[in-house]
Order: structure tokens, then sequence, then C-alpha cells
């Protein structure tokens, strides 16, 4: 009925036919876009859509002296900007097919374009449709393909949350529970130390689980979580360790993270994940002094990069802008998932466009990892600012390596930290097994993001023990996992007691190296129990009262050179009856016997 009725006031203006897929193969439609000189392929939506590509093979011979001497203006697309060649057909004309003057202009731009522009359009088409063809990619998947090394050792794989938030979880074989017996065993006979750890969801409850939280921080109508007093006391005493240097790397603002942890001394302290570094220092009574990870540079980008975030969040409902003092973010983990992440992804476009000129970064999380895009200077996160602090080591320490390093985190932002301190933690392994020419182990997993760590390698002992660890069980550039923040504060409680427990026994290397006899030398030992010494000196007392010792006393001391005191004398020797009468006649109990004391 359109057709007629354009015919009947234009006569021969559209000629239509309709035809089925089998009626028009490729020859078929080669030999129609080639007699055409403009085509327009106007989908509201579709999937793989091939007939732009196939219009510009067509009509690649316009490009040369022999194709144009026919004079046609031939070789335009006008393409629909929902179709899926808009993105690679960058010499078409785009058109929203819902606007009837759009399609207008196209045909009159499309019918009326000098020969320079048309053809600059159809060499932009033709370099990428004869560059990307399904050869190079059928070569580029077999490669794909053969590149691939077969790992006996697979994944293990587990199903996580309930309707549209189901997903399925992969982590490597060797994704274990943290071992705490093997990190207290390094962390008791290493020197020097490095642990750092995240502030969110690692020792103190994340805010960010909870959508409702997280919007009332974010527009300041509620405080932030802060630890509790025992995690403080736990991290007090981590920082009363000289061997120690214990740093909290957090995303937070300097204000935020120093109203919580900055009256804890020999504490260091790194801001918006890691712009703000404060160093450790003992003197808590004055105001800690921050210094940047890159130059202060030119923050005339925060009010452009808020006023294109504000049209975004007026029509995304459920997203909000959050500031912070270096950053900005758009969070739309309270709207429409899919609605939200294809504005994300126009924002992310539009962002990337306008803020070229300036040295800063833009960052898109998706849903799974809280829905966010952000803009912050170039070159800062957790990575960076850790590499930062292990080559300050022999600034703010007395040593000039480390020989522990402890690593925890529980987010997406924490992973270059993760990352970069176990690719450390692998160099060290490696050079120790390369040394005793061992094999090398296998190769790290895709989690872990490949940097280059080698600047590190002077602050590090060949005999490094470094551990790194995520806070809950999920796919992660770390090696192990504690389920929660109640046994990460296990955890810290754990490496406090090894630390600062007692000597209480004593092997026969020690007795051995005694000096001055008896259980007077016990006294010249550090770490031994007031008490422990009370009972010693009763019981040397009897013993001197009594004259004698016990068998048991006598196997006890006689580990080593153990030197008796000289006042203790060797027990007779037993009595050996002569005859049986002698044998059977009453034996006559000590007096004192019921006084002696056995081990």
């Amino acid at each position: 009925a359109i057709v007629a009725s354009i015919n009947s006031i234009w006569p021969g203006t559209v000629m239509f036919q309709e035809c089925s897929e089998a009626e028009m193969r490729l020859p078929q439609r080669m030999a129609l876009m080639r007699a055409s000189d403009v085509i327009m392929v106007t989908p509201i939506r579709d999937g793989l859509n091939l007939i732009p590509l196939e219009f510009t093979i067509a009509h690649k011979d316009a490009l040369t002296d022999e194709g144009r001497a026919d004079g046609r203006k031939r070789g335009v697309c006008v393409l629909s900007e929902f179709s899926s060649s808009t993105r690679v057909m960058r010499g078409a004309l785009h058109v929203n097919p819902w606007k009837i003057s759009e399609l207008a202009n196209s045909f009159n731009a499309a019918l009326n374009m000098s020969d320079d522009e048309r053809l600059r359009r159809l060499r932009t088409a033709s370099e990428f449709v004869t560059r990307v063809t399904t050869q190079r990619w059928a070569m580029a998947v077999l490669l794909d393909l053969k590149a691939v090394h077969k790992n006996a050792d697979i994944g293990k794989y587990s199903g996580a949350g309930l309707g549209l938030g189901y997903r399925i979880l992969g982590m490597d074989q060797g994704f274990n529970s943290l071992d705490i017996v093997a990190v207290s065993k390094a962390y008791k006979k290493s020197r020097g130390r490095l642990i750092l750890m995240d502030y969110g969801g690692t020792i103190l409850s994340n805010d960010n689980l909870d959508s409702l939280s997280r919007f009332q921080v974010a527009t300041k109508s509620r405080k932030y979580t802060v630890p509790t007093p025992q995690m403080i006391d736990t991290l007090k005493e981590l920082c009363s360790d000289k061997r120690n240097i214990v740093f909290v790397v957090s995303g937070k603002e300097r204000h935020s993270i120093s109203e919580t942890l900055g009256e804890i001394p020999n504490l260091g302290l790194a801001a918006e994940h890691g712009m703000f570094i404060s160093w450790p220092t003992s003197n808590i009574t004055k105001k800690r002094v921050w210094e940047t990870l890159v130059p202060d540079q030119d923050r005339s980008w925060r009010s452009t990069a808020i006023t294109i975030m504000e049209v975004y969040t007026s029509r995304t409902h459920g997203s909000y802008i959050e500031e912070t003092e270096m950053k900005v973010l758009w969070q739309y983990r309270d709207a429409d998932p899919e609605f939200g992440y294809l504005q994300a992804r126009e924002l992310e476009d539009h962002l990337s466009n306008v803020l070229r000129g300036y040295s800063v970064d833009i960052l898109h999380g998706g849903v799974e990892e809280g829905g966010f895009v952000e803009v912050r200077p170039k070159g800062v996160n957790k990575g960076v600012v850790a590499t930062h602090i292990l080559k300050n080591i022999p600034k703010i320490s007395t040593w000039e390596k480390i020989d522990f390093l402890l690593a925890l985190g529980d987010d997406h932002c924490d992973e270059p930290m993760l990352s970069v301190m176990r690719q450390v933690g692998r160099r060290a392994v490696d050079a120790k097994r390369a040394r005793n020419h061992e094999p090398p182990i296998p190769p790290m997993p895709a989690s872990v993001t490949l940097v280059d760590v080698s600047s590190c390698d002077p602050f590090v002992s060949s005999s490094l023990a470094a551990f790194t660890c995520t806070v809950g069980k999920k796919p992660s550039a770390a090696a192990n996992y504690l389920h929660d923040v109640d046994e990460v504060q296990e955890f810290y409680d754990t490496l406090v007691k090894v630390s600062t427990r007692d000597h209480k026994f004593f092997s026969s290397i020690d007795l051995r190296g005694m000096e001055g006899g008896g259980f007077n030398a016990l006294q010249q030992l550090p770490n031994v129990q007031s008490t422990m010494f009370a009972n010693l000196a009763q019981q040397q007392n009897m013993f001197q009262n009594q004259q004698t010792i016990s068998a048991g006393v006598t196997r006890s001391m006689s580990m080593g050179n153990f030197h008796m005191h000289s006042e203790f004398k060797k027990p007779e020797p037993a009595k050996i009856s002569a005859n049986l009468t002698e044998f059977l006649s009453p034996i006559e109990d000590d007096e004192d016997e019921d006084d002696a004391v056995f081990f």
C-alpha cells in the first residue's frame, strides 16, 4: 500500500519485490548491489548483518581509475545506528531509522555527495572489509586454539546466587584456604616483614555489600562502618613489633581513614587506592603528613566529568554520582542491570572522547563488580602503591630487604595489589629454584594480571615467603582465601601470639649451654616464668636436705653436659641380699621416703 501510494504521486519511483532467502543468494545479491549506486540498511534491531560489507566489496573497483570511468556516483551506504555493523562501517552515513527527516537528509547527502567525500568514505569502509576477512577470522581462531596448552590441573567450579543472580564461579585447583600454620612458621622465623591489607571488607564489614548502606554513605546521610576495638588492638600489637611494616591500603578518603586508624603508632596508611600515602610514624600527637603517589595535576576535568554524568543520572533511574577528593564515580548498581550497563557503556565512550586530552583513567566496573564508571588520575591503583611501598623499605626501616610478605584484600580494587605481590613472591621462588637447578613450577593462573616487577628484586630477600589472600571464596589473583572478617581477626591474633609467646620449654641443646650447674642455671635464661623458678628452687632445697636424688632426676639431668650442683651426692649402690633368709627379712622404711619428689 505504501509503495502504491508513492508510485501514484511519483510514477516508477519504487520497485518492490519480496523474495525468500533461497531466491536471493550471494550471487544474486552481488549482482543487484553492483547495479545500484546507494544502499540503505535501516533495521530497528538485528544480529549479524553482512549486507553493508557485501555492498562495499561490490563497489571496491570504484577506487580505481578504470572503475570511475563509467561516471557513476556509487558506493555510498546509509546505515541504521542500531545495526550490528555500525561500529565497524565508519564510512557509512549513520541515521536513526525512527527519524524521517534524517532518512530524507541522508538520501539527499548520498545523491549529492562530492566525489572526494564519497571516495573517502568508500576507502574507509573497504580498508576494514578487505583486512578483516572471514579467512583471517578463521585463521585467528585456529591459531588461538593451537596456542592453548592443555592443563591437566583443571579448575574447580561452583554455583552461587539465586534466580537471575545465579552465576558459575571458576577457581584454580590449588586455590585453597590460607594455611595459617605455614604462615605462622614463616612469620616467626622472619626478620623483615611487610604486611599490606585492604580496609573495607578485610578488617571490617564492607559497606558496599548493602546497596542501601552504600547509597547512604555516598550521600553522607550516615557514617562509615569502623573497625571493632578488638581489631584496633590487634593492629596496634602488629605495629608494635619492630620487625613489621604494616600498611592499610584503602579506597576511602584521607579524612575517613585518618579518623579511624590515624592514631595507631607505626601504621602506614594509603587512601584513595594509593593516591595519598602516609608513612608509618611513632609520633601520633601531630597531624599525619600525606604525600601523593603522582604529581598533583590539573583538576579541571572534574567539572566536565560531573556535568556529563549528571545527564546520564537524570535518565537512568537508580543511579547517582559519588565524589571523592581525587576521583568521580557514576554508580548504577541500584538501576536496572541491563539498561544501566548500556548507559554505562555510552557514558564510558562519551567520557573517553571528551577527556581525551586529560591525564586520567576511565574505568568501568560491571554489575558483578558493583556497577560503576570511575574517572581518576592516570597511573593510580593499589598495585602501583604496593610496589612504591616495597621500594621505600630501606627508607622507613632498619633493614634493606624483606623476607616475609603478606597481602590481603577482598574485592576487584585489591586485585592489582594481590597480582603484583604474588608475582614478587613468584620471582623469588623461581630464582631460588634456578640456583638449585630445580625444574620450574607451572605458570601463574590467568586471574593474575602480569606486570613487570623486576624493579622490586633489590628489596626482596632470596628466602622470601610471600602469601596473598582474598576475603571470601571467589575467583581472585590471590593464592589463598579466608572466608570472612572474623577469620581475618583470628588470623591476625595468631600472628600476634606467635611473636609475643614466652619461651617456656628448653631442649637438650639449651641445657648443654647452661653454666653454673643445677637448676640455678635455668634462672639465667630469659622468658622463664617466676613460678617455674619457685618450684625448681623448692625442689632443689628438698634434695639438699635429703642428701639423695631419685632416679628420675638423674635421668633428667643426664642430657648433654648438664652439671649437677656440688652439694648433690651420688646415690649409694643398691644392697644385694646374700641369702634367702636375708632376702625374706622385713624391709625397714626410710622415715623421709614419703617426702621424696618424683618426676
